[in-house]
């Protein structure tokens, strides 16, 4: 198989938080976005307010295709007019079987959010190669780069994970 044939195959996730607030998409942001593109990736984006709208107004920007609108209980925007799939039945849900779903993800936090910082967890721990555009409105500091395995994202990630599995067992039986 050919590495363009190859590509077409993967699965790229776009995620981020509600709370940025940009016009656009970060510069280098897009140059990681236009090269998936490019390689004619699937893209799985969400549906909530923020940059997950700013990715979705990029993609219909750029005429692409290939896009699936992850969404729980109700689709509240697909500017694209996309394939759509509920990934869930609420949030957390949502947002897990999306990770689970991608091979690789791009992921712009914002002010050290609660949701994205579980998400880098999982998709760290699943070891999705993650591209992440961190940055905080208060300080205006950016930083930029793939994620790192070493960096603790969410310190109540594991408490999080004993509660869910306990919960998931308890409503097994």
């Amino acid at each position: 198989m050919k590495d363009g044939a190859r590509s077409r195959d993967k699965k790229l996730l776009l995620m981020g938080s509600s709370a940025f607030k940009g016009r656009e998409l970060p510069v280098e942001v897009k140059k990681r976005l236009d090269a998936a593109l490019e390689r004619g990736m699937m893209i799985i984006v969400g549906e909530a307010p923020g940059a997950n709208r700013i990715f979705q107004d990029y993609l219909k920007a750029k005429g692409y295709r290939d896009v699936v609108v992850g969404h729980a209980v109700r689709l509240r925007y697909n500017v694209g007019n996309w394939r759509d799939v509920q990934y869930g039945k609420n949030l957390k849900e949502r947002e897990r079987k999306m990770i689970e779903d991608c091979d690789s993800a791009i992921v712009i936090w914002m002010n050290n959010s609660g949701v994205i910082a579980e998400d880098l967890e999982l998709l760290k721990r699943l070891g999705k190669p993650t591209y992440l555009y961190e940055c905080s409105s208060e300080t205006n500091h950016v930083r930029e780069g793939q994620l790192d395995p070493n960096r603790i994202y969410d310190r109540f990630y594991h408490m999080k994970e004993y509660y869910r599995k306990r919960k998931t067992e308890s409503q097994l039986q």
